[in-house]
C-alpha cells in the first residue's frame, strides 16, 4: 500500500477533500499556511496539486514531501508516523526512486490480477 500510495506523486485534490490536513498541524506550517490561503480565498472546487514541487512528474517526490511534512493528504501524512515498518519504507523511496519504481510496478501487477467482485 506504501508503494501505491506514490501514485499521490501525481494529480489533484479539492480543498474539501483535505481541510482536516489544515487543522492544528505543528509541522511544515509554511506548507499549511499555503493551503490554508489556497482554500479560503477559492471556492470550494479549487483544486490542490498532491505534489507541489514535480506535480506533473512521476517520481519519489511524494515520498519526500511525506518526510518534510508536506503530504497533501492527512491520510498520505499518516503513513509516516503509523508504525517503523512503514516509516522505513517511505525514507527507502524517498533515497532510492529504483526501489519506489520497481515495488510500484509490481504493486500494480498484483492489484491488476484481483478479480473484481461481482
Amino acid at each position: 500500500m506504501v508503494a501505491l500510495s506514490g501514485a499521490h506523486t501525481m494529480g489533484k485534490a479539492r480543498c474539501t477533500t483535505f481541510t482536516a490536513r489544515l487543522q492544528g498541524s505543528t509541522t511544515a506550517l509554511e506548507y499549511i499556511q499555503l493551503l490554508r490561503q489556497l482554500c479560503s480565498e477559492s471556492d470550494i472546487n479549487t483544486l490542490a496539486n498532491l505534489d507541489l514541487a514535480t506535480p506533473a512528474t512521476f517520481d519519489d517526490q511524494y515520498y519526500l514531501n511525506l518526510l518534510s511534512g508536506e503530504g497533501l493528504l492527512l491520510s498520505d501524512q499518516n503513513i509516516t508516523t503509523r508504525d517503523d515498518q512503514t516509516r522505513e519504507l517511505v525514507e527507502t523511496y524517498a533515497q532510492d526512486p529504483s526501489a519506489f519504481f520497481g515495488d510500484f510496478k509490481d504493486s500494480m501487477v498484483k492489484m491488476g490480477r484481483v478479480e473484481a467482485w461481482e
